[in-house]
């Protein structure tokens, strides 16, 4: 059944280098984030002016400008968990015991997706954290950001950033899927993520809006330049389905028992 594949990959998500690693790494992230821009901010301006963190949605702005961290490292650590069963020859003997490869691979993702969403909410909360220490030392005023409107950009914002690692996670875990090598899957997917899409939209910039990573990036954020929201939200689906129908078929026909 699939809930016994989902708790076999838990049983190796548990493990406390990779668990504390990666729940400590996404929050030491997201806290950097948040204090560097406590830090720059100014009356004035800066990165963002003092004036604009009391409002309401300050709460949420350092850990939406640490979307695009927090993705490329879910994107590494899916795709590593993914590839490195080919790499260890764990593939097989989990094979043996779940011969039936499409409830195999579901359970697995669901696990990974699980996994680095509960990392980022706990990232999210110490980032919240640090925010309010932060704010403190600035003299910046956190009463707007208890408010109702407050709160709903905070769990609006959080939303989006879940929406964006389970974009990021599953196409990961398909490039993991597609390379079957732990340390080639991260190198190719945080080069893509990283230079080869800001390469593409320099060159010709109205490709932006069409890239994967744009795309789930503009969900993270609720929307940025050159992606809106919605076309972000439908695009980045789309390119989720086809990942997952494309990793399924590989890992269907592959002959990894031999």
């Amino acid at each position: 059944m699939m809930w016994a594949a989902f708790t076999s990959e838990w049983t190796k998500l548990r493990r406390p280098t990779l668990f504390l690693s990666t729940f400590l790494g996404l929050a030491a992230a997201a806290s950097l984030f948040v204090v560097l821009m406590f830090s720059q901010a100014s009356a004035n301006g800066g990165i963002v002016s003092l004036h604009q963190l009391a409002q309401p949605n300050g709460l949420v702005i350092g850990v939406a400008r640490a979307a695009m961290l927090l993705g490329v490292v879910a994107f590494g650590i899916a795709a590593s968990q993914v590839a490195s069963e080919y790499s260890l020859g764990t593939l097989r003997q989990l094979l043996v015991r779940q011969p039936r490869r499409t409830v195999l691979l579901a359970g697995k993702m669901l696990g990974v997706i699980t996994f680095l969403v509960l990392a980022l909410c706990f990232a999210a909360v110490v980032a919240l954290i640090v925010a309010v220490v932060a704010a403190r030392t600035r003299g910046v005023s956190t009463s707007a950001w208890f408010t109702g409107t407050g709160l709903g950009d905070l769990f609006r914002e959080l939303g989006d950033l879940v929406l964006a690692t389970i974009g990021y996670s599953v196409l990961g875990m398909a490039l993991g899927q597609f390379v079957r090598s732990a340390v080639f899957a991260v190198i190719v997917g945080f080069a893509w993520l990283i230079a080869v899409e800001n390469i593409i939209t320099r060159i010709v910039p109205s490709t932006q809006q069409w890239l994967p990573g744009a795309s789930i990036l503009a969900v993270a954020s609720g929307g940025g330049q050159g992606v809106s929201y919605p076309h972000g939200l439908i695009l980045g689906a789309v390119y989720l389905i086809v990942a997952i129908v494309a990793a399924m078929t590989v890992f269907l026909r592959s002959d990894v028992t031999a």
